[in-house]
């Protein structure tokens, strides 16, 4: 009786997390919103952190790309790649691990706008699927091809 009643006991937890795993995700206030076909990930296997957090013009890091050790307000000129601005498509956080690790990245010029947060060490391989939170102007809008500027942030 005792192993019936476990056994019932450990197919209900199952089934109860087997459900719960089909119910969609809810995205943070702070984190963009993924769809099921993007990735989200540690940067590329081997990769030490260099400083910097990289944009790229194309998905899969492809395309020219600009690089910052700093904040920048306007990603119409930026190095080498001199002009990301409304252009992404990838982003790699490649920052040194410590305070001010993070980087929250802007629909608008200067820091204005709706803003999400890449932690340190990640890499958005395609941001097609990836929207702006609902926090300022530009919110639920697509984050691809729709960023202006960036700083470093010491959480997310």
């Amino acid at each position: 009786m005792i192993r019936t009643k476990l056994t019932t006991a450990l197919a209900t937890v199952g089934l109860a997390a087997l459900s719960l795993s089909a119910l969609p995700g809810v995205a943070q206030a702070s984190e963009p919103g993924p769809s099921s076909r993007d990735t989200v990930a540690a940067g590329p296997a081997g990769a030490t952190a260099d400083g910097y957090f990289y944009a790229y013009e194309h998905a899969d890091a492809n395309g020219k790309y600009c690089r910052w050790s700093g904040n920048d307000a306007d990603w119409s000129s930026c190095s080498p790649g001199g002009n990301l601005r409304n252009q992404a498509s990838a982003l790699w956080n490649n920052g040194y691990a410590g305070s001010y690790e993070d980087v929250n990245v802007y629909w608008g010029l200067s820091y204005a706008g709706a803003w999400a947060c890449i932690a340190n060490g990640y890499y958005y391989s395609n941001l097609a699927g990836w929207y702006f939170p609902s926090n300022g102007s530009g919110g639920g809008e697509s984050m691809n091809d729709n960023i202006s500027s960036h700083k470093w942030s010491d959480s997310c």
